[in-house]
């Protein structure tokens, strides 16, 4: 593994299985994907070296995401394109993935 960032499948599966199984998170979102364009939508941006993701709520009230892109400098692109509706797990997600 190269990128610092990166993580085995077995850190993976301990960190989403013990989000899951946290009483305080029972029944709340527990994924959210993004197509690919809504990632190169944001880092096409000038200066963009990054992307911020902030937990927020829908109009639903689940948890959802919303990520900005980010500068080298880390401020924050609110200018440009900021994304949201992401498609949410449960209902739009594999329920098979070693990661439920």
């Amino acid at each position: 593994m190269s990128n610092p960032h990166e993580i085995t499948l077995a850190e993976a599966i301990t960190m989403t299985h013990a989000y899951a199984n946290d009483p305080q998170f029972t029944g709340l979102t527990r994924a959210a994907m993004f197509p690919a364009n809504a990632f190169t939508d944001i880092l096409s941006q000038a200066n963009c070296v990054g992307i911020r993701s902030y937990f927020g709520l829908n109009s639903s009230g689940l948890l959802t995401l919303v990520m900005v892109g980010v500068t080298e400098n880390g401020d924050e692109l609110t200018n440009g394109v900021i994304m949201d509706l992401a498609l949410l797990c449960p209902t739009t997600c594999k329920i098979n993935s070693p990661l439920m």
